[in-house]
């Protein structure tokens, strides 16, 4: 009975005066007007408990209409770790926003492909088929309200299709490729470059030459060559170009000085030529990495935060802390001090200490975060770091406080270090308070005592068995969060992480082989970092955090928001250079450089075979030549003439540093 009319409903026992009450106040909906009692109402809309019960009386039940989704879309943890794990074809990652499109793309497919094969499966069960033309059409509707209220669900906005065809299309995709199927398909290709690579060689090669032309005549040079006026020809094949070759549709390609000077920037062309341009001896001393050597001597994952203030006073004011807490476990990690109110730098500092500490018993990264909205509301990054960040409307909710309160009236008070508040509601947590000269004056201790006292009580509590007895027999809440981390989680990205946390150095690349930072130098781990550099720019943002003893191991490079790649501390390949102090430790580090030199110079010398040297002949100098008979006279040329002193150089640096094993 999903309708009746007034004169059913006048009929079961209730009146036309409370019909006119109901729909004035709402309700009851109105389906359709009618006359003489022949008004239609929705019967699922009645509220009033009191009607509902008379009609269901004398007309039986009323079915309630049930509000839920067609499908019930599950974030595709798979589809996240891939996306996120994907390399373009330069080496580059997919941003944090790419990755959860396409991950709310996949879990919608996931979803729709779910529904397909249950509907399939129980119409082939009644006999039937499925209209396949309906269906589509069904789902282009719900794929279109999921992708409207995503940037809700899923963070980010995700593209809708504008019809059935196109939505079929791509789903039959994504059954059959997976979530390859879903990356953009001009990703990688040579659509966003201005100029082909044969261009970028020719471009580059006219810029090699060693009277060192400009950027400005370089772009005259090579309009010069694609309009016909002049003829470039390979030095060492003699192969004429022809402009026809660099033409687009016939004509000679648009290409700005400013474009030109963007690839003769770029660091690797840069590089590359840099010798011909400005001799060997300025290359190896300002662009070839070096070896790094020393004087001889005889030598060596739900997480909760919060903030307290500890019980006691200091000398300099109440001390407070910003802290961490795992909640199934209880394990404290090391919280952040402050003498007064906590500040946004002792929120970071904390974060600091909890990944430190992650990353020194090798757990992965938590999955949720519980914080207030205190401090954290205006941390952006937290979304990317965490799968789940939840902010708690009132301090109750956050199991932190409850940690609190297990370790100060728990491990504190029994060490003597809780002194309660002169407020506490039961006599056993108020404290004593001493009036001297009509003021009531509280103990006083030092900074540093409180916080000790402190650190001490979380280690006895971290070390303490876990309360929960009956679940984890025996266990310490250090050993629960050891023994029983989530296996789900994902490994911490320091890279991804060190860049909201991580201490920040400005720095260049120097020699295309290492940056300075904290007063250290650190080499670059991979030479195909240097193809991800914007042109002409080798400044980079390093990104670190020291360890305990204070030494840094690596840190991490971008050049705005773009990862370039990591670079490990020079010192650990440094050896003596005294070659009769050497140890085996000394030599091994002496062929691990030789090699990373050799790996350097190979790259240099592929794309050195690329770029063609060309030589320039105008036409009125071409006609003159073909019209004037030329005498060609052969010599003999001396053994290795032709041998310049970079190619000399280029050698197998580790068969070399093998020999002088």
């Amino acid at each position: 009975m999903p309708a009746l009319t007034v004169n059913d409903w006048c009929q079961s026992g209730l009146t036309y005066r409370q019909y006119c009450y109901d729909r004035r106040n709402g309700d009851v909906k109105i389906l359709r007007r009618g006359v003489r009692g022949e008004t239609m109402i929705d019967a699922r809309s009645i509220r009033r408990a009191d009607r509902l019960r008379v009609i269901e009386r004398v007309m039986g039940r009323v079915p309630r209409e049930e509000h839920r989704a067609l499908y019930a879309v599950d974030v595709d943890r798979e589809a996240e770790a891939f996306f996120a794990a994907y390399e373009k074809a330069d080496g580059g990652r997919l941003s944090e926003e790419t990755v959860r499109q396409l991950t709310a793309k996949a879990s919608i497919f996931n979803a729709l492909g779910d529904g397909l094969r249950r509907q399939t499966e129980r119409r082939a069960a009644s006999g039937s088929k499925l209209r396949k033309g309906a269906y589509w059409q069904t789902m282009l509707q719900w794929h279109t309200e999921e992708c409207r209220r995503s940037a809700e669900t899923y963070g980010v906005a995700v593209p809708e299709y504008t019809n059935a065809r196109s939505l079929e299309r791509a789903f039959r995709a994504y059954m059959a490729e997976g979530y390859a199927s879903l990356l953009p398909r001009n990703m990688g290709n040579d659509a966003a470059r201005k100029v082909s690579r044969r261009a970028e060689n020719l471009i580059v090669a006219l810029w090699r030459t060693n009277d060192k032309p400009f950027a400005a005549r370089v772009h005259e040079l090579y309009l010069e060559f694609a309009a016909g006026d002049t003829e470039l020809f390979d030095r060492a094949t003699g192969e004429v170009f022809r402009p026809e070759d660099y033409r687009y549709k016939g004509r000679p390609q648009e290409v700005s000085c400013s474009t030109i000077r963007r690839y003769l920037k770029n660091v690797v062309n840069e590089t590359a030529v840099y010798a011909d341009r400005n001799g060997q001896f300025d290359y190896a001393n300002s662009q070839r990495p070096k070896h790094v050597r020393h004087n001889g001597r005889f030598a060596l994952s739900k997480i909760s935060m919060d903030d307290a203030v500890l019980s006691r006073k200091s000398t300099r004011g109440w001390v407070a802390k910003y802290l961490c807490v795992d909640v199934v476990s209880g394990y404290w990690f090391r919280p952040a001090y402050t003498v007064g109110t906590p500040t946004l730098d002792t929120v970071m500092e904390a974060f600091r200490n909890v990944f430190c500490e992650l990353t020194e018993l090798g757990l992965p990264m938590p999955a949720e975060l519980e914080v207030e909205h205190h401090l954290m509301q205006n941390i952006d990054w937290l979304p990317e770091a965490f799968q789940f960040v939840r902010f708690c409307s009132s301090p109750t909710e956050k199991r932190a406080e409850h940690n609190i309160r297990s370790l100060k009236w728990g491990t504190s008070k029994k060490q003597g270090h809780m002194r309660g508040r002169w407020y506490g509601k039961a006599e056993a947590f108020k404290s004593v308070r001493n009036k001297v000269h009509g003021d009531f004056i509280d103990p006083t201790f030092q900074p540093q005592t409180i916080i000790a006292d402190d650190l001490a009580d979380i280690e006895l509590h971290n070390n303490a068995l876990h309360p929960r007895q009956k679940e984890f027999p025996g266990l310490t809440r250090r050993e629960v969060l050891l023994k029983h981390a989530n296996p789900t989680l994902r490994p911490i990205a320091p890279e991804r992480l060190y860049k909201h946390i991580g201490n920040v150095t400005e720095t260049t690349i120097r020699n295309n082989d290492y940056v300075r930072v904290a007063s250290a130098e650190f080499a670059l781990a991979d030479f195909d970092m240097l193809s991800r550099l914007q042109p002409n720019d080798r400044r980079v943002t390093a990104y670190w955090l020291p360890l305990e003893d204070g030494s840094v191991p690596c840190v991490y490079l971008y050049q705005g928001d773009v990862y370039i790649g990591q670079a490990t501390a020079r010192a650990a390949m440094a050896y003596n250079e005294c070659a009769a102090e050497r140890t085996e430790e000394d030599e091994a580090r002496m062929l691990v450089q030789h090699k990373r030199a050799a790996r350097f110079d190979r790259m240099i010398r592929e794309r050195r075979e690329e770029i063609p040297q060309v030589g320039r002949v105008d036409r009125e100098t071409a006609e003159a030549v073909a019209a004037a008979p030329v005498k060609i006279v052969e010599t003999r040329q001396p053994i290795g003439y032709e041998e310049d002193e970079l190619t000399a150089s280029m050698e197998d640096w580790a068969a070399r540093a093998i020999d002088q094993l």
